[in-house]
């Protein structure tokens, strides 16, 4: 991060010297450069600081169902689509200022490379106002765990799961795991910018990063309700909210 931050100071810099030396699209690419190098470390950093926002643990309600659901970050998700947007506005950018700029009959294969890069780039921006790609959640209900990843959905019934615990696969994550022939219900939203995955078996990865709540919260919550199937009469009902607030899962 501290690599990239120099990065960007020095986009910003040669853009300045540019600008100074009356080249104006230098000071452009130069700062639009060192926005996405700011851009890159502001998600990292997002990446690593939770915040620890309870207020992300709230209570609602699903086609009539009660369930205690648990946010991911809205800061990580816009960061995501600014440093998108950031780099479709580059490459679009360069496409268009080599093919205005350089004296040919023909297109130069820069501008088609940069405009087809860019064009594929601006595809995810398409799929974020679809709403297929989207901040996700995980939803505690009486009947199962239901998850919503960035480009997926999953779901299982309580009675396809075997139990819950912590792991680690360079992150921090919980694993709610199901039996082998459990009624996994999964699939992804979108057939391209699958930008995260589904497990291979039944199960609910929650991936830690993802969420603005404190990790040690978020493992004892679904570890809770899902090793003990007594507690889940409560989920979806303010109990379960303000037992997370009280860190009550002794």
């Amino acid at each position: 991060m501290a690599m990239m931050t120099g990065f960007g100071l020095i986009a910003v810099l040669v853009g300045l010297a540019g600008w100074a030396g009356g080249i104006p699209a230098a000071l452009r690419y130069s700062f639009g450069f060192g926005c996405l190098f700011f851009l890159i470390v502001a998600f990292g950093v997002a990446v690593r600081d939770s915040n620890h926002r309870d207020g992300d643990i709230r209570t609602i309600a699903v086609g009539g169902i009660p369930a205690t659901e648990l946010r991911q970050s809205r800061r990580l998700w816009v960061l995501l689509v600014a440093l998108m947007t950031c780099l479709t506005a580059l490459s679009l950018g360069a496409a268009i200022e080599i093919y205005l700029n350089v004296s040919s009959s023909f297109v130069p294969g820069a501008a088609v490379v940069f405009g087809l890069f860019g064009i594929f780039l601006a595809t995810f921006l398409v799929v974020v106002a679809a709403r297929l790609l989207r901040p996700g959640y995980v939803q505690l209900t009486r009947d199962g765990i239901r998850h919503r990843g960035w480009s997926f959905e999953s779901y299982l019934p309580w009675e396809a799961v075997a139990g819950a615990k912590a792991a680690y696969n360079g992150y921090r994550m919980i694993l709610v795991i199901g039996y082998a022939n459990a009624a996994w219900e999964r699939r992804y939203r979108t057939p391209v910018w699958r930008i995260d995955r589904l497990p291979p078996v039944p199960m609910i990865e929650v991936d830690c990063r993802k969420f603005a709540i404190d990790e040690a919260l978020i493992f004892h919550l679904v570890t809770h309700y899902s090793n003990n199937p007594d507690a889940r009469a409560e989920l979806g009902s303010a109990a379960a909210v303000e037992r997370a607030r009280a860190r009550d899962y002794s």
